[in-house]
């Protein structure tokens, strides 16, 4: 299951997450990011045990969006052990972001 996150716990559920995680950085206002939920939430429960999905708000979490300068949303950002290993940004396939899962 995909979980909303902020400022406040992006170290615990992203940076100190054991499993690899998918970061959808989002607004709320963005038609094409909540076209992207069903498929968000279809990759979370297909990987819930091997994958931790997560979703960052750009407006209630702004210093994150700018760390990453996030320009686009949605964007992905895919981490290992912490560290961003992949990203991609705009409305994604599936099959796209699979695509990107397979590098783990």
């Amino acid at each position: 299951m995909k979980k909303r996150i902020t400022d406040a716990d992006y170290q615990e559920e992203v940076l100190n997450c054991p499993l690899p995680v998918l970061v959808e950085f989002f607004a709320s206002w963005c038609p094409k990011c909540a076209m992207m939920e069903h498929t968000l939430d279809e990759i979370a429960a297909g990987h819930e045990d091997r994958l931790h999905v997560v979703q960052i708000e750009i407006e209630e979490s702004p210093s994150l969006a700018s760390a990453f300068d996030i320009q686009t949303v949605p964007t992905f950002v895919l981490f290992q052990n912490g560290t961003p290993i992949a990203a991609a940004a705009g409305m994604l396939s599936k099959d796209t972001l699979l695509e990107m899962l397979s590098i783990l």
